[in-house]
């Protein structure tokens, strides 16, 4: 190719569709910058001219109609005919932006692999990115004139200058030499900041303390620990620090996680009153309370511990059977209890999960139903700890809710933490299934999911006098039979096993499956199947002859049975909604 058409394949370069995959990225930037068309022909590259069309292009969101634009010919399926076109200007690729001079960006949209825009940090499907550098920029910021300077006087006292070159080069507010993102230097002083860190907030609230923290650059003599990642605080950086005085500072990147910060900027609000304290109940009298989930009677204190053991009776909050705990019990009501420590469970509550608020709150079974937790997946009918957000659906059951940092387990020597990467999966050492909000050991790889970390240390069992204590050991080459199932039960599972009797069970075969674990037997529960609602009775599983469930025709072996008529018997909520679904 001579020298003249070189020049003219520059001026008018070929155009690909943003889905177009190049064999390697050297061919994608030499046909970008040098106007080269690559050996083998990208897969969904062919673009040809339409002129008639209804729909609006999806990079700048505008309208097509009367408009000259690009249809992909591969992505034009029969499944898919009407979906894709784009405008010229939209697929012309960007040369020499002043935030990426270097190299001409290309428009390209992943819908597998998001993209962080470099300008505004936030993710998108779709923009402009270097094939070779790791820089992406939104339409929405490649519209926008490029800001070459900044004053933040709140920040830094200088004006500061966009910073073009790329390399290891320490943000002094987030500590972080993220070269992804745009740098801004001081000109005047050894300064240097990230855009989007620029406009980090100064006082902030996060689910992981009690009281709010404050931004803090300057440099002090503490050695402090990261009280989220566990990591060293370089205090010559910015960090945020408590505002009341504790020993307590977080880096600047962990405190503005969505996680833990629920995105309100503090400063110039005045703190609301918070208790975290505020009781559930009313004290009547010395050992007599009024609670607020019981309010047409009375509760008094029972201190025995050394009671008989009935199966049959459970905690209305947490839903597990009462053993030697101290109790309150219903002064009218036989089946009415609660443990002293969940009656004493706050109204209002923060927890390390989640950025917002939560309200202790009782459903009305008939009305509510059931819930979900959202941190480990199971059902309950118990209490339940909701978000005070409008729009947010986070909900905790009140196991979950009770876990706080550190934690010490039985199962574990060391204390555990909440894991300070949320986008990240790891495998429980108990039962070994993956999860991503999950407790990690501060001082070796042993990781703890929801699940089993809110499992009960000792329970009681009605074939034996003792407790049964929960037991795990990761070494153990060992196997017991369980009592139940006469299966083998492996302690690297995790079971639950009496010292004195060797009475073994698995965890299963003792409480339940997640599904039945926190659901309390006896009442009645309403269950939606779409626009159909109809009322499930729960009830244990205990009679000498199984049940035959009636959608799976197997004997219902599982400790909790569904009853929606007196010929309907169903094994699972998984085959209450085949049934509904038959039906309906």
């Amino acid at each position: 190719m001579d020298l003249e058409s070189k020049q003219q394949q520059a001026l008018d370069p070929l155009i690909f569709c943003p889905d177009a995959i190049f064999e390697n990225d050297e061919e994608e930037f030499r046909w970008i910058n040098f106007g080269e068309p690559p050996i083998r022909k990208p897969k969904f590259s062919s673009l040809s001219r339409i002129y008639t069309y209804n729909h609006n292009c999806p990079l700048c969101k505008e309208s097509l109609v009367g408009a000259t634009f690009h249809s992909c010919k591969e992505c034009r399926a029969p499944y898919l005919i009407g979906t894709f076109g784009y405008h010229h200007k939209c697929l012309e690729p960007i040369s020499k932006h002043p935030y990426h001079p270097k190299h001409s960006l290309r428009p390209r949209t992943n819908y597998y692999v998001r993209n962080r825009c470099s300008c505004c940090s936030y993710i998108r499907n779709w923009g402009y990115s270097c094939s070779i550098c790791d820089f992406t920029m939104c339409q929405d910021c490649a519209r926008k004139p490029p800001l070459l300077e900044i004053f933040h006087p709140k920040r830094h006292e200088h004006t500061l200058s966009f910073f073009p070159r790329k390399g290891s080069l320490i943000c002094d507010v987030c500590a972080l030499n993220d070269h992804s993102l745009l740098m801004y230097s001081c000109t005047q002083c050894d300064f240097l900041a990230h855009q989007y860190c620029l406009n980090f907030p100064w006082i902030i609230r996060i689910s992981r303390h009690k009281h709010r923290l404050s931004f803090c650059s300057l440099l002090t003599p503490e050695k402090w620990l990261c009280g989220m990642c566990r990591e060293k605080i370089d205090t010559n950086y910015g960090r945020y620090i408590c505002v009341k005085g504790c020993s307590y500072g977080v880096h600047s990147k962990c405190a503005t996680r969505y996680d833990v910060w629920d995105g309100k900027e503090l400063e110039g609000i005045p703190e609301e009153v918070y208790e975290e304290d505020l009781k559930s109940f009313n004290e009547i009298s010395d050992g007599v309370i009024q609670h607020f989930s019981h309010q047409s009677h009375h509760m008094r204190l029972d201190e025995e511990t050394n009671r008989e053991f009935d199966e049959n009776k459970r905690c209305q909050a947490c839903t597990l059977v009462i053993c030697d705990e101290i109790i309150y019990s219903c002064m009218q009501c036989d089946d009415f209890i609660l443990h002293q420590t969940c009656a004493h469970l706050p109204r209002k509550k923060q927890h390390a999960t989640h950025s917002h608020l939560f309200t202790l709150q009782v459903l009305d079974p008939l009305v509510d139903g059931c819930f979900e937790c959202t941190i480990c997946g199971r059902r309950s009918n118990g209490f339940m700890y909701e978000c005070c957000e409008k729009d947010c659906d986070f909900r905790l059951d009140v196991r979950c809710a009770s876990i706080a940092e550190p934690l010490d387990h039985c199962c574990h020597p060391h204390p555990m933490f909440l894991t300070s990467d949320p986008n990240t999966y790891d495998k429980c050492s108990v039962c070994g299934m993956s999860q991503d909000r999950r407790l990690n050991c501060g001082e070796g790889d042993f990781v703890l999911c929801f699940k089993c970390a809110t499992l009960p240390d000792k329970v009681r069992y009605k074939h034996d006098e003792h407790y049964l204590i929960f037991s795990y050991d990761g070494d153990a080459y060992c196997r017991y039979l369980c009592d139940v199932c006469e299966e083998h039960a492996d302690p690297r599972m995790g079971i639950y096993r009496c010292s004195v009797c060797s009475t073994t069970l698995h965890i299963t075969c003792l409480l339940g499956d997640y599904e039945e674990m926190y659901m309390l037997p006896g009442g009645i529960t309403k269950y939606d199947f779409g626009k159909i609602t109809t009322n499930v009775n729960i009830l244990s599983n205990n009679h000498l002859t199984r049940n035959i469930c009636s959608r799976c025709k197997y004997r219902c072996t599982k400790l909790l049975v569904y009853k929606i008529s007196d010929r309907e018997v169903l094994c699972s909520f998984g085959c209450l909604a085949e049934l509904m679904y038959n039906w309906f």
